[in-house]
């Protein structure tokens, strides 16, 4: 019934209305991030997501600056043309010095410089003085570190915690460290140039005297760096340097991709801030340069959301793809391990690297919950060579594509019925593994939580485009058997789907089967990335249509993730109502493929 609960997931990120409640400046670079207030501060009066953090791990909790003791006030900020530095302009509120002489309001300007450079953030302060005569302002830098892990600050509790070392100070630099379950030290270095005049616990104070035409700069760099325990300090280095390469790359993606301009200046725009959002996106490998999830709660790889990225990119930088299968495939699964949901041949769902997944608090080292990733796989490698005519890449990632299809075949389809369905093994692992992976996301018409194993619509259109693209590529590779197979194979999978899925009163195709086979008669936008993948029979196309495009679907935003008519409907949930900018592009692209164009742009 309706009125049964989901079961509380896991990795529920818990909310903080006072966070909620600020705009937010962020800015990422390779594995580092900040989230900072719209004056750059992270402050320090309430909890959330504020903060500079590094490979899943925040190395600064707190960071504020004050004049004579007080915040100054916020004129404006903004973030650079290309997402590489955020420019704060601040002023002072009136002020008293020790002395009893007033500073009037709005005759000091701050400017201040945020930027990223690998494990690094880096914080230019410029002070200038518009006083009628000379004065004298304190500046203090207010910091403190709690490297708390991605998933602590996300609102999980656990019930032992590594060692806190206290601040060490010495020329103008203030060193934290912290000790972790995992045997890792994990280190915040603070380095002020010019040196302060004091620098006591978790502050660093400036005593400037400011004159017309002759402002004064602060310098702090705030550097991340871990190495095991047992190694002197000065050996601190990145963890995690088998996942990573060399170092950045520091070509722009924009500038290295297509050029595709037309009449529409709205347009181009578009598509150029796109490109320079997804350069923040993209983290160096060693298989080079993939796009990770997203900021702040996703700064990691993600099998299905790198896959899409990469897919979408494919016009406009395909080396883009090339490094996200490789990496993929590098990590692809090799044995059967339950707490990780990993099977031989799986592509994984998410890779994490702080202490928490370290010391298997979570399963994400990498976690294989996923049963979409795998066939996308196929599905991108295939579509990478029909752009690039690349066979000796082609050639490099087949036995790669291969594992994935018999994945599919001898553990995705877990009761030989023929469709990839998904129950979770792991005692930490998500409950639903689909793209709507939210623990209420899969139900049926009277509001009934469906019981794994489910077989979700839209898998089985990527495991009929997956089945269709090895059998593309197996002939590429002059492989005519193996192609014959596949082609076989998904034409079975594409007659049984249209009469197993099909609901001939509703005339749109159900969510999913559940472990009973029944299925979950309800009208979701899944059926549209069913569209996208060709699976669908031609006579009905227009009918899915016209479902997606009506009332209760689609909205001024976009089509809906679950129509407005069913029980679990409720546009602020995650999957159950809202819109996503993902699902309605593959709705659109599903859309074009049987020419329903117009309803596509609709």
């Amino acid at each position: 019934m309706l009125n049964e609960p989901a079961p509380l997931a896991p990795f529920h990120i818990q909310t903080s209305p006072e966070a909620a409640a600020i705009p937010k400046l962020v800015l990422k670079d390779e594995e580092s991030f900040f989230v900072s207030d719209r004056a750059g501060d992270f402050p320090a009066h309430f909890e959330g997501e504020l903060g500079f953090y590094h490979r899943g791990t925040r190395y600064l909790r707190w960071l504020e600056v004050r004049l004579n003791g007080t915040r100054p006030l916020l004129l404006g900020a903004e973030v650079s043309p290309e997402n590489d530095q955020i420019l704060v302009a601040l002023t002072n509120a009136d002020l008293r010095g020790a002395d009893g002489t007033l500073v009037p309001r709005n005759t000091i300007y701050l400017d201040r410089l945020l930027s990223i450079a690998g494990p690094r953030l880096v914080q230019s302060f410029t002070i200038s003085s518009y006083h009628d005569v000379p004065c004298t302002v304190t500046v203090e830098l207010i910091f403190s570190s709690d490297f708390h892990d991605d998933f602590e600050v996300r609102g999980m509790r656990r019930p032992m915690r590594g060692r806190l070392i206290g601040e060490h100070r010495a020329n103008g630099t203030v060193r934290i460290g912290y000790e972790g379950l995992d045997g890792v030290r994990r280190t915040t270095e603070l380095a002020f140039a010019p040196s302060p005049a004091l620098v006591a616990s978790s502050r660093a104070v400036y005593q400037l005297s400011l004159a017309s035409n002759q402002p004064a700069r602060i310098d702090v760099t705030v550097t991340a760096a871990a190495g095991d325990i047992h190694e002197p300090a000065s050996g601190a280095r990145v963890s995690g340097a088998s996942m990573h390469g060399p170092g950045p790359e520091h070509d722009h993606l924009r500038k290295q991709s297509t050029v595709i301009e037309t009449d529409n200046p709205a347009f181009n725009a578009l598509v150029a801030r796109s490109l320079v959002d997804l350069q923040m996106l993209l983290t160096s490998t060693a298989a080079g340069r993939i796009p990770y999830a997203g900021v702040p709660w996703y700064v990691a790889p993600f099998g299905r959301d790198s896959l899409i990225t990469a897919l979408q990119l494919l016009p406009y930088h395909p080396g883009v793809a090339a490094a996200t299968l490789r990496f993929l495939a590098t990590w692809q699964g090799r044995k059967s391990d339950a707490f990780r949901d990993e099977e031989p041949g799986k592509i994984l769902h998410e890779y994490r690297q702080g202490e928490m997944a370290n010391c298997r608090e979570i399963p994400f080292i990498p976690y294989y919950g996923t049963i979409d990733a795998t066939p996308l796989f196929v599905m991108v490698l295939t579509e990478y060579a029909r752009w690039t005519a690349d066979l000796a890449f082609v050639r490099e990632l087949w036995p790669a594509a291969r594992a994935a299809l018999a994945w599919m075949r001898e553990h995705g389809d877990r009761d030989g019925d023929g469709y990839l369905e998904y129950a979770t093994r792991s005692s930490l692992g998500l409950g639903n593994h689909g793209w709507k992976d939210s623990e209420d996301a899969v139900s049926h018409a009277d509001g009934r939580l469906a019981r794994p194993p489910i077989a979700l619509v839209e898998v089985q259109g990527y495991a009929y485009a997956a089945l269709r693209g090895g059998a593309e590529l197996a002939h590429l590779l002059g492989d005519d058997d193996t192609a014959a197979t596949l082609r076989q194979a998904a034409d079975r999978l594409r007659e049984r789907f249209n009469q197993d899925f099909w609901m001939e009163d509703e005339g749109v195709y159900a969510l999913a089967l559940d472990a009973d086979k029944r299925r979950c008669e309800v009208v979701a936008s899944n059926q549209a990335h069913a569209l996208w993948t060709g699976i669908v029979h031609e006579n009905r196309a227009p009918l899915v249509a016209r479902s997606l495009l009506a009332d209760d679907m689609s909205t001024g935003w976009g089509i809906r993730t679950l129509s407005a008519r069913e029980r679990r409907y409720n546009p602020m949930s995650y999957h159950n109502g809202s819109v996503w900018p993902h699902d309605n592009a593959i709705a659109a692209a599903g859309l074009s493929r049987y020419r329903l164009a117009p309803a596509a742009l609709a």
